[in-house]
Parts: C-alpha cells; structure tokens; sequence
C-alpha cells in the first residue's frame, strides 16, 4: 500500500513540474542578454531581471537560452 502512495505522490509531483515548465513566464538579464526559467538558480537579484512572456519573444528580442536552466 506504501508503494502505491509513494508512486502516486511522485507522479502528481512529476506531472506539477512539466505544467510549470511549460506554463512558465521567462526573465531576461539585459545585461548579458540571456534568457532563464523564473526558477533558474542561477537568478539572484530578479529585481534587475525583465518579464518576457515566451520564449519566440525572447529570441526575437535578441536573448539566447540560459546554458543552466536549458529555457
């Protein structure tokens, strides 16, 4: 029975990721012009960070994916 709750519990904990990363906005550093998760741990002050709502939107607007967090 513990098997079969813990085996759910990682599916819904598996399925809430994809959803949030696929669902996710994306934050643009301007100064490097690279591109990352809201997530990404390599973001440390996101108050110097701008809103980009995809990732078309990003690459158009002159920002590469991030080499971490893979956006």
């Amino acid at each position: 029975m513990m098997k079969k709750i813990s085996l759910a519990l990682a599916m819904i904990c598996m399925v809430s990721s994809f959803s949030t990363a696929f669902a996710a906005e994306y934050l643009g550093n301007p100064r490097s012009m690279k591109f990352h998760y809201t997530n990404c741990r390599t973001i440390k002050h996101p108050e110097n960070f701008v809103t980009i709502e995809s990732r078309d939107e990003a690459i158009a607007e002159g920002y590469v994916p991030c080499g971490v967090c893979n956006p």
